[in-house]
């Protein structure tokens, strides 16, 4: 029971003190600047550690801008209590170090930690050394009493060397801060990061780099300690509102939408009241002087002095003796306490420079009065007039206890009534569009928005609306669809493989017309030929399986000017599938009928030579194809070989070129002239070229369409087939098979890439040797 009495004691006491500490509440321009910085760098706080699944740099951005708030409250109770409790605001002075540390591990930790180690090591070492110093500086306060500060006007402590060593610490976790950003800042430049890394950079090292050497100044007495709080709220402001705005609109954590707008609102509001507060605040101060100047000197030359005045003197020019100038008034000679009023000394001033201002300190060190010195023209009277040091203080508290009222309904106003108004008219329609893209996600279409404004939001909802409409009538016609596909499916099937045995009976009726063209091998005595054809479009019909296409082969054994002749054709109409085919029909019916008309008429014929026949035939050919005005055009190799003698006519119509076999060895036969394919009109002007050779025994001349030769050799890397169109790779194949048919074919069967037809003819001089081709396959080859 006694401990809880005793405990209950100190509390009540402890309380006491803190409200009378509260009756003395004194408020001052940097009273108002550093409530600004605090309130501000809090909500950053706040909105920073309040993002749900918040990323690590996040973490201790915002430890780091809650820190900078504490530390702001400090000198917002330095400045704001006229009582020696406020002096221990130098406590909370110290939480400045740890917001470096934290903005050391954000620079480490954005956008993503890359090296763990050193990071950690980093941060345990300045948190230890933060405080390791943190105890010795309070230990050094709880020996010392508090004291008056004229230059700040403020209490404090009078530790020299420990606050020149607190900037000093505060210079260097700064320093190592602005050298990890760096750092840092170049090594994201590979991952993209590196302009926004050293933008943070930037912004930081203007918010807080300015007020860490101003700090450092006052601290070697360059500079006054007003002098770096008026540096320490003009830069942190901004920088802060500047982050805020860097940070929202670059970071990728799932920040709030209505959190945004009213970060960036309040700041706006607090950075427009500040500078606000610059314009009004900051000659308050000039404005009591003024007033209490103008009292004093009404003072002398009325005799009349008001109650408020503590002292007022006059000093002689000669003797230079004080004498008071009311009996009821002291004399104060108290000259080793005497204040110089810096602060407003460096600024523009209303006064005559023949005014001297100070204030006064008591016996006890407490602050007394404020005092002004001065004479009146050219007089060599001196006069001083103190008063109240207590009425200073009341004077710029009843200005700057208007802004902070202003400044409180400020923020009341934006993070609650702001909110309030954003979020009917902003968040509230975001929200049930999101609550209807989420049902849309889990295939609910029959979510709707209600829209109740005619804004952007508004019709953003009212097109989703409709879109969501739309996808609700295509569903139901899909599953309309869907459930009708079966049967659609099968009269689809039903009517496609209609149209594809209708198609495939016109196949293979055109098929039956190729046929009668088709050769598989002739024997006539010395000479022999072995042809076949595979054309690319291969169907089944009635479950046999036939091809289509446009290569031809024909031969056929005639008397031309009394000799036997053997004559032959491979051809390759234009087109695919049926249209070749009826090329290859047109051809083969012309060819036929020519060598029909010559054995009819082979009495007549025989005054004719072989070249004559072989040019007339042609022409006749080249002109029928001219009738179809381009649109039908064939290459060709037409040619007649006389079997006594073994001598060979060609004539070649853009054709590949003929290949002689002999003695084992394959070889391009060298073509003189080459003619226009048969469609396209012949130069009449030139002179008709036939080109001869003379075959020996047991030469082959092989004819081929254009398939041998355009052979598939590979796939390139879009997957295109890779066309080999040199004829090289099918000499080879003749040299590799002897010249046999069955096996060339074999050899690039699996190669081949259009149609290909090959005509092969042997010579042999003695009738009575066998024919190697009569060794052949009796059958046609099959492909």
């Amino acid at each position: 029971m006694r401990t809880v009495f005793f405990k209950t004691i100190v509390l009540v006491r402890f309380l006491q003190k803190y409200l009378q500490d509260f009756m003395d509440l004194k408020l001052t321009f940097f009273s108002f600047g550093s409530l600004i910085v605090c309130v501000f760098t809090g909500v950053l706080s706040a909105f920073l550690l309040g993002i749900p699944g918040r990323s690590r740099s996040s973490t201790y951005l915002g430890t780091a801008f809650a820190f900078l708030s504490i530390h702001a409250f400090a000198f917002v109770t330095a400045y704001s209590l006229n009582s020696p409790t406020a002096a221990y605001h130098r406590w909370l002075i110290l939480f400045v170090i740890p917001a470096f540390v934290c903005l050391t591990q954000f620079f480490l930790h954005y956008p993503v930690l890359t090296n763990h180690k050193f990071a950690s090591a980093l941060l345990w070492t300045q948190s230890v050394i933060w405080i390791g110093f943190s105890a010795y500086y309070i230990n050094a306060t709880l020996s010392l009493r508090p004291v008056f500060d004229f230059t700040e006007q403020i209490w404090t402590f009078g530790l020299i060397n420990e606050n020149k060593l607190l900037g000093v610490l505060i210079l260097s976790y700064c320093s190592i801060m602005i050298f990890i950003g760096i750092r840092r800042s170049w090594l994201n430049k590979q991952i993209g990061k590196g302009y926004v890394t050293s933008l943070f950079l930037l912004f930081f090292i203007l918010l807080i780099l300015p007020a860490v050497v101003a700090n450092a100044m006052s601290r070697a007495g360059i500079i006054s300690r007003a002098t770096f709080l008026t540096i320490y709220t003009f830069f942190i402001i901004p920088g802060s509102f500047i982050i805020l705005v860097l940070y929202i609109n670059t970071t990728e954590d799932k920040t709030r939408f209505l959190n945004r707008i009213t970060g960036i609102c309040l700041g706006t509001f607090l950075l427009i009241q500040y500078w606000l507060g610059i314009a009004s605040v900051a000659r308050q101060e000039e404005t009591f002087d003024l007033a209490k100047l103008r009292e004093s000197e009404s003072s002398v030359f009325l005799k009349n002095f008001p109650a408020g005045i503590l002292y007022a003197i006059e000093i002689s020019g000669t003797s230079k003796v004080a004498r008071s100038l009311d009996a009821s008034l002291p004399i104060s000679t108290i000259k080793g306490n005497e204040f110089k009023r810096q602060a407003l000394e460096d600024v523009d001033s209303f006064f005559p420079k023949h005014v001297d201002r100070f204030f006064l300190s008591d016996e006890s060190k407490n602050p007394w009065s404020v005092s002004y010195r001065f004479n009146i023209k050219d007089s060599a009277t001196i006069y001083e007039f103190g008063f109240p040091y207590e009425s200073y203080r009341e004077s710029m508290h009843e200005i700057v206890i208007l802004h902070v009222y202003i400044l409180a309904v400020t923020i009341v106003t934006i993070l609650i009534g702001f909110r309030f108004f954003f979020k009917g008219t902003i968040w509230n329609p975001l929200k049930n569009l999101l609550s209807a893209i989420e049902r849309i996600n889990k295939g609910d279409l029959s979510a709707k928005i209600p829209v109740r404004i005619q804004d952007e939001i508004g019709f953003l909802s009212i097109s989703f609306n409709g879109m969501v409409a739309t996808i609700r009538e295509a569903q139901t016609a899909l599953s309309v669809y869907a459930n009708t596909l079966e049967d659609q499916v099968k009269e689809r099937t039903f009517q496609l493989t209609q149209l594809l045995e209708q198609q495939q009976g016109d196949y293979f009726l055109t098929s039956l017309l190729l046929k009668p063209f088709g050769i598989e091998k002739i024997e006539n005595g010395r000479i022999a030929f072995e042809s076949f054809i595979r054309q690319k479009k291969q169907f089944t019909f009635k479950g046999h399986d036939y091809e289509i296409g446009g290569d031809l082969s024909m031969a056929d054994t005639l008397t031309i000017g009394g000799k036997s002749c053997s004559v032959f054709i491979n051809a390759d109409a234009m087109g695919k599938s049926i249209q070749g085919a009826g090329g290859a029909i047109v051809l083969g019916s012309i060819f036929g009928s020519i060598l029909n008309r010559t054995k009819l008429f082979e009495d007549k014929v025989n005054e004719i030579t072989p070249q004559r026949w072989l040019k007339s035939t042609f022409l006749e050919l080249s002109k029928i194809f001219e009738i179809f005005d381009g649109t039908m055009l064939v290459t060709a190799v037409i040619g007649i070989i006389e079997e006594d003698s073994g001598k060979a006519y060609i004539v070649n119509a853009e054709h590949p070129i003929p290949i002689l076999y002999r003695n084992g060895k394959a070889s391009l036969l060298h073509t003189k002239h080459f003619f226009n394919r048969m469609g396209i009109p012949q130069d009449s002007s030139e002179a008709f070229i036939i080109q001869s050779i003379q075959l020996r025994s047991g030469d082959c001349l092989i004819i081929g369409s254009d398939g041998k030769d355009d052979l598939i050799a590979g796939r390139s890397d879009d997957g295109n087939n890779i066309i080999n169109g040199s004829p090289e790779t099918f000499l080879s194949c003749i040299e590799e098979a002897k010249g046999d048919l069955n096996e060339v074919y074999e050899k690039i069967k699996n190669h081949l890439f259009d149609d290909i037809s090959i005509l092969k003819i042997e010579y042999i001089s003695n009738p009575e040797t066998n024919l190697r081709i009569g060794g052949c396959q009796k059958n046609r080859i099959k492909l």
